[in-house]
């Protein structure tokens, strides 16, 4: 027990006033009349005085009154420590399909509910869902976020150790690159797909293609089979650099992807495409030699930097040891991991210039080793008018699913997490109570005390 205002016990000392009135309790003599005062002498006058505790239950209860008292003014409490458990159930499921999915899974989620689950919206916000949802008919909106940023996002809001049910389907296109950690246990309930099967047409490259798709594998084919003009490249590289080796690597392999002929130094016509790997000033004649409105990639010179960090690409993180110190204030197509630009992008004259402030080289970074390294290029190289997909298409109709074997997350930090309340409960209510009956009874203790009188 605790007291908000301990200062108020300083009136305990109230507790001397019953002691000095039941110590200091003086009693007048009486005057008693008798028959015959003959055999006795000149009276003298007395007085009698007790100093003793003649009544020690209304004594004791007169001290628990004024400590009662002095209590209330101190306001007391109770300070109580709980543990909350975090282990609280989620479900989870998207709303738009929720109706469908309860009539689906309706004993699963009744058992569930019945152990104190709580259902929330796959969405943004994770919402917490009601049965009378089933019901209502609601304005479909297509989620567009990906489980790994959903379910990265839910390890925020679900508590540690918490057992979580996912009523989702398990379409490749849903899931990101890599895979989301959580702290949470999950539990996968797969939904039946009700279309396995679909195609649409797509353009890539210059040409049409015509995917079909369905849970194991998407397939295209190209509907125009004409043959496209060659994409020309010229490829200029300085003394003591030996970076065109990597870049014809990636040319090759983009050739090979996209069903394009790729023509490397042609001996006559304009370029598509010019690479100038060089720490010299780029020439006049090697611009000449690149058609107008095609594309320049050049190395730029300046201060190295040897200061460790990454560069950003496509989501991806790639090891970065060297870079040119850079003062361009084009559009940044590449960036490391403090935002200075590592690709740059402008227009200069009748070319489009992409700016390179490092080096294609193992030394300056792991570009060239890395896969995406060929998907980088894709854009520059094919001038795809949807760069942001770099040839590779994500569609909303693909049927792909993820093996059954395939962990569709990576499991962290389980344990339950426990948080602590503190509750501080008045007791004000109780010495109320208390006070009342000590005072009632030591009342009706004082009106039933009777004098006692000598008889004759």
């Amino acid at each position: 027990m605790q007291f908000l205002y301990s200062i108020g016990l300083f009136a305990l000392a109230g507790i001397i006033i019953p002691l000095v009135i039941h110590l200091w309790n003086v009693k007048q003599g009486k005057t008693i009349k008798i028959g015959s005062i003959a055999l006795l002498g000149e009276s003298s006058s007395a007085s009698a005085k007790s100093f003793k505790i003649n009544d020690w239950l209304l004594f004791v209860l007169r001290c628990l009154l004024l400590v009662l008292l002095a209590f209330l003014l101190a306001q007391p409490y109770l300070k109580k420590t709980t543990a909350i458990n975090g282990k609280t159930g989620w479900i989870l499921v998207d709303k738009n399909n929720f109706p469908q999915v309860f009539k689906t899974h309706q004993k699963k989620i009744d058992s569930l509910l019945k152990k104190g689950y709580e259902i929330h919206d796959f969405n943004v916000g994770f919402l917490p869902i009601t049965l009378i949802d089933t019901t209502t008919n609601q304005i479909r909106q297509y989620n567009n976020l990906n489980y790994t940023t959903l379910l990265s996002a839910a390890g925020q809001i679900v508590p540690a150790g918490a057992q979580v049910y996912l009523f989702a389907d398990r379409r490749l296109n849903r899931f990101g690159n890599e895979l989301p950690t959580v702290n949470y246990k999950l539990s996968w309930i797969p939904l039946n797909q009700n279309d396995t099967l679909s195609s649409w047409i797509t353009t890539y490259a210059g040409k049409k293609y015509e995917a079909k798709s369905n849970p194991s594998n998407t397939v295209y084919q190209a509907l125009n089979l004409s043959d496209d003009a060659p994409i020309n490249i010229i490829i200029h590289e300085g003394a003591g650099i030996t970076d065109s080796k990597y870049i014809i690597a990636a040319l090759k392999a983009i050739s090979s992807f996209s069903q394009r002929k790729i023509i490397i130094n042609p001996p006559t016509g304009k370029a598509t495409i010019g690479f100038w790997l060089s720490d010299e000033a780029i020439s006049t004649g090697f611009k000449s030699l690149i058609a107008p409105g095609s594309t320049l990639f050049q190395y730029e010179k300046g201060k190295i930097l040897s200061i460790p960090s990454f560069i950003n690409i496509d989501g991806k993180q790639l090891k970065l040891s060297k870079r040119i110190a850079s003062a361009n204030q084009a559009e940044k197509i590449w960036t490391d991991g403090f935002g200075n630009a590592i690709l740059t992008k402008e227009k200069t004259g009748n070319l489009n210039t992409f700016h390179f402030y490092s080096r294609f080289n193992p030394q300056w970074n792991e570009l060239v080793w890395d896969p995406l390294f060929v998907k980088a290029l894709m854009p520059i190289v094919i001038l795809d008018k949807n760069p942001d997909h770099f040839g590779f298409e994500n569609n909303p109709a693909d049927q792909r699913t993820v093996s059954f074997k395939q962990k569709e997350v990576i499991e962290g930090n389980k344990t339950v997490s426990q948080t602590k309340t503190i509750q501080n409960k008045p007791l004000i209510t109780v010495f109320w109570i208390a006070a009342f009956l000590i005072f009632a009874t030591e009342r009706i203790l004082s009106f039933r005390k009777k004098p006692q009188y000598v008889k004759n």
